[in-house]
């Protein structure tokens, strides 16, 4: 019925939608600012029986309108005129336990702007919550809307004088007695939140199909009329004067608020409330050109962001490794620049098996396999400080391949290959601030069968002998100083 009185699909969308039992909050929006709304959300709080049944609860459903968040929860709380208590109590329930399937991200509010931090202290202090993990997620939106049958009834009135009042239109004298409106003056319920001025006759309780307000209850209990229906909100504002600005990004007023008096298929009356809402956002493509701006005519932050997005300079001791005999050699990187980290990772790029004649077949990528089982490289990743070197120990871990037993049987082909192998290592370099990387490939050879490789042969062809590594390629370096030799006089790959 609603979808078809908005129009929905040529004017307006349902973006989501919730419901518990009796209780149902759907939101449209149209379709003109539709991509301005998303990250819809939605959750369910009951409050009945136990905190277990839904006859009592909430329904609330959390969005992003141009940035801003947005909470608009239904509720239904206690029923009779003596039960207020209970009622603060469910809204209480309700304010601290709703939670959304997806976290509230609080970067994202803080950059939005300083409301949800005010409105975090003033519930907080209200509430006597301390605990950062005990602020509820409610708190955090930007613009809270409360709406539904709160059940709040007339104190101090009879059936008749209320009657003759509401007859009369002398609602200033009935909100006196009003009971939600002495607890909120008493800050035991909807801390922090308001409503707008009623200026429409209470919407409880009423006989079915019965218009006017000869429709009230008349049969043998004679319920007391109430405003049992409300819709109350809270925006940016900390204080009522308060102009919308990022520092105040979401600032609401009600246009009207009234009450559906025409409608008689239900005891309640339902109340229409209209918000005009001002949200301050960034323009990003603005902001972006206006950022732009300030770095080409600011020199020193130019130069300063250029000097960030550098790649350290590193030297690399070696490209060639041979590993025999359960090896172990040392790997060393330098960070010549002077300012700035060099943060280094090392990973297997691939793998391949060395054929007869000496040369390395095709390598094969390892995907998520990391190095093989029979190297083992420590540290793989680390940081190194300017103008220092880190020492890479790159060990040829024994590896049996003669036994290997899955429930007492042997399983010889799970084992990787025996013969030598070469495996391909990259070294990727990057700065502390820079999404930019170096990359140095590494040659790394080992012999399972200790042969000594013929690096001599006349009639291999300038291919074969280029495929070839000979011990002399890796200089072993004793100390630090003869690596700092060595490093000075080697080039920058």
């Amino acid at each position: 019925m609603i979808g078809r009185t908005l129009d929905e699909g040529p004017t307006f969308e349902r973006v989501g939608s919730r419901q518990l039992a009796g209780l149902l909050i759907a939101v449209w929006v149209r379709n003109n600012i539709r991509g301005h709304a998303g990250d819809v959300d939605v959750a369910a709080i009951p409050c009945g029986f136990g905190r277990a049944i839904g006859n009592k609860g909430a329904v609330g459903l959390r969005m992003r309108v141009y940035g801003r968040t947005m909470c608009f929860v239904n509720c239904h709380f206690a029923a009779h005129l003596e039960a207020v208590s209970r009622r603060n109590a469910d809204f209480d329930h309700v304010y601290r336990t709703m939670v959304f399937s997806r976290p509230f991200n609080l970067l994202n509010a803080a950059a939005a702007g300083v409301s949800s931090a005010i409105q975090i202290i003033r519930c907080t202090n209200a509430m006597g919550i301390n605990s950062v993990e005990g602020i509820p997620e409610l708190s955090e939106a930007d613009m809270l809307v409360f709406l539904g049958d709160f059940n709040y009834r007339l104190d101090g009135i009879s059936y008749d004088e209320a009657r003759d009042f509401v007859s009369q239109r002398c609602f200033d004298w009935l909100r006196e007695r009003d009971q939600l409106r002495s607890e909120m003056k008493a800050g035991n319920v909807f801390q922090g939140m308001r409503e707008a001025i009623i200026r429409f006759p209470p919407t409880y309780k009423f006989e079915r199909h019965q218009d006017g307000l000869a429709g009230y209850d008349s049969g043998e209990k004679k319920r007391i009329p109430a405003w049992c229906d409300r819709i109350l909100y809270r925006d940016s504002r900390s204080a009522s004067v308060s102009s919308c600005s990022l520092d105040c990004p979401v600032v609401s007023s009600v246009s009207q608020y009234y009450a559906c008096m025409d409608v008689n298929d239900s005891d309640h009356k339902p109340v229409r409330c209209m918000f005009s809402i001002q949200i301050a956002r960034v323009d990003e493509s603005i902001r972006r050109q206006e950022f732009g701006e300030i770095i080409e005519s600011n020199e020193n932050i130019r130069c300063m962001i250029e000097e960030l997005c550098k790649v350290p300079e590193t030297i690399v001791s070696t490209n060639n490794i041979i590993l025999q005999n359960q090896d172990t050699s040392i790997l060393r990187i330098a960070n010549k620049c002077g300012k700035d980290q060099a943060l280094f990772q090392i990973f297997c790029e691939g793998q391949s098996t060395i054929k007869e004649d000496g040369q390395a077949s095709n390598h094969c990528p390892r995907g998520s396999f990391g190095f093989p089982r029979w190297l083992e490289v420590s540290p793989a990743a680390g940081i190194i400080k300017s103008h220092q070197i880190a020492e890479i120990t790159v060990n040829h871990d024994e590896f049996h391949t003669l036994e290997e037993f899955v429930d007492g049987v042997p399983q010889n082909w799970w084992c990787e290959d025996d013969r030598d192998q070469e495996v391909m290592l990259v070294v990727k370099v990057h700065g502390s601030c820079t999404t930019e990387s170096r990359s140095h490939r590494i040659r790394l050879r080992h012999c399972f069968s200790g042969k000594i490789m013929r690096t001599d042969n006349k009639n291999s062809s300038g291919h074969n002998q280029a495929n070839l590594l000979r011990r002399s390629d890796f200089q072993r370096l004793s100390c630090s100083s003869d690596v700092v030799d060595h490093l000075r006089n080697l080039d920058s790959p």
